[in-house]
């Protein structure tokens, strides 16, 4: 027991269904053993096991009395700042006898930008420049014309999606590249293609995609995906594809530098722009509401029994006596035609039918309607086949009128279709249960916008939109019939 330390860390991985991405997360975690004296314990916030919830308990029971939680995230947004923090005030009220510290997400590091520029030189063909070079030093020679494109994941946080920015902008004074734009996956604008196009209209002649993420999988294929498009449209300029960050030395230099601060106590965040903490006019409804998470994410691993008393205040009568729910997935319901060949979503449930009712309700421990997250259409491919998006859009609009009677509106936005709730409490409600059925959805007042895109298909992504629709509208509904009662 002589090596034995009472500091542990916890490594905590977003996790991915893609092993070759979970492979590279576990290498950088064994590297990390190498360089401290504490123990190093791995684990996931979803898609993979262990959960956080078993890392945090066989820390306890191995004897450590003081663990630090590490996200391995590069930017603050929910999961740092709701999930993980849910987990570890569960964590303080089962073992008020040990010590728990937080370290802060990667960030905007110094390391950081330099395994960017390592990874954009290496792109490039040039030489990668030492660790010694300092920002503003002369550059070699490039070539005219030459853009990189930063592309991050894209999150509901500004806070998190302006480090992008503010990574970019870095690179391109800091570091002297002069011309880096920025661009999201999803959720937040620009998209990928949009900015690779503006590259191209502006006049560049070579493109180097650098991703700002950490490890592959599904995010990373589609990154790819979307700029190979966009080059095969383009071949007149070259697009070129910088290396994930993974293991890169200062990735690894970026880590111990916010564990090294955990253990010390220097943490330092900067809430001044977080929109939980200051309202903020577009996320309104996030102002001041307390840190929270569910159990496929921060409480996964734990037992539904803790305090659900806030969250049985906004569920219907069924779920308020603390039951079980199962989180198992439902055999999905076929679809119904009609004499003339159109879909009957009118007829495809029972409501409480139980031969063929809806599932539970995820935002109460069901089973979420998709399983994978069903993104915001990219709005350049919106644009590029408005007759096929109004398609879908009108097959949408006419499922959610006949299941749920609510009215529908035209988006200014390209990739999105409104459906006008009775009142904004009804939008705040069904926006938070259909987002928990992995659809997404967005509000402005009493109106919920859902995706719509030229190639969704009919048994999926339109039924996908339109059961996750009519489905919360019907807890609704039973929930909104308590309320009258009372």
């Amino acid at each position: 027991m002589s090596d034995f330390s009472p500091t542990a860390l916890i490594l905590i991985g977003h996790g991915s269904r893609d092993p070759e991405g979970v492979r590279e997360f576990l290498q950088l975690a064994r590297t990390l053993q190498t360089r401290i004296a504490a123990q190093l314990y791995s684990c996931f916030l979803e898609f993979c096991d262990p959960p956080v919830a078993e890392a945090v308990r066989q820390c306890v029971d191995e004897g450590h009395r003081q663990i630090v939680a590490l996200p391995l995230f590069l930017g603050p947004a929910n999961h740092q700042k709701n999930d993980i923090p849910a987990l570890l005030n569960w964590a303080k009220s089962q073992w008020p006898a040990v010590e728990f510290r937080y370290a802060a997400p990667l960030g905007t590091q110094y390391a950081l930008l330099r395994a960017l520029d390592d990874r954009c030189r290496s792109a490039l063909r040039e030489k990668a420049l030492s660790a010694q070079r300092e920002p503003g030093s002369m550059l070699p020679k490039r070539q005219p014309r030459t853009a990189i494109v930063l592309i991050g994941r894209g999150t509901s946080d500004p806070d998190s999606n302006s480090d992008v920015a503010k990574v970019a902008r870095l690179l391109a004074e800091g570091w002297g590249y002069g011309w880096v734009e920025y661009g999201f996956y999803s959720i937040a604008r620009p998209g990928v293609a949009e900015t690779l196009e503006r590259c191209i209209r502006l006049g560049a002649e070579r493109i180097v995609v650098t991703p700002f993420l950490l490890f592959t999988g599904r995010i990373h294929q589609g990154i790819l995906r979307q700029a190979e498009a966009v080059a095969a449209a383009h071949p007149d300029v070259e697009v070129r594809f910088a290396d994930l960050l993974r293991g890169h030395p200062d990735v690894v230099e970026a880590i111990l530098q916010r564990y090294t601060e955990a253990v010390a106590g220097s943490v330092t965040m900067n809430c001044d722009l977080c929109k939980y903490r200051n309202r903020m006019l577009a996320y309104a409804e996030d102002y001041g509401t307390p840190q929270s998470s569910d159990h496929r994410h921060g409480l996964r691993g734990i037992a539904h029994s803790h305090g659900m008393e806030r969250l049985a205040a906004i569920l219907p009568p069924r779920y308020q006596s603390g039951r079980p729910v199962s989180a198992a997935p439902m055999a999905a319901a076929p679809l119904v035609y009609d004499e003339e060949g159109r879909v009957a979503w009118d007829r495809i449930w029972g409501v409480d039918d139980p031969e063929n009712p809806f599932c539970e309700l995820a935002l109460a421990g069901g089973p979420p309607h998709r399983g994978e997250l069903l993104e915001p259409v990219d709005p350049q491919e919106a644009l590029a086949d408005p007759e096929g998006c109004a398609r879908v859009a009108e097959e949408i609009r006419r499922g959610v009128r006949m299941t749920t009677g609510l009215s529908t509106v035209p988006s200014r936005s390209p990739g999105w279709v409104g459906i006008e709730c009775e009142s904004e409490e009804m939008a705040i409600w069904l926006l938070r249960a259909i987002v928990v059925e992995n659809i997404a959805v967005r509000r402005e007042g009493c109106v919920l916008y859902v995706p719509v895109g030229p190639r969704f298909r009919l048994e999926y992504e339109i039924k996908n939109v339109v059961t996750a629709v009519a489905k919360t509208h019907h807890y609704w509904q039973e929930h909104l019939r308590e309320q009258t009662l009372k």
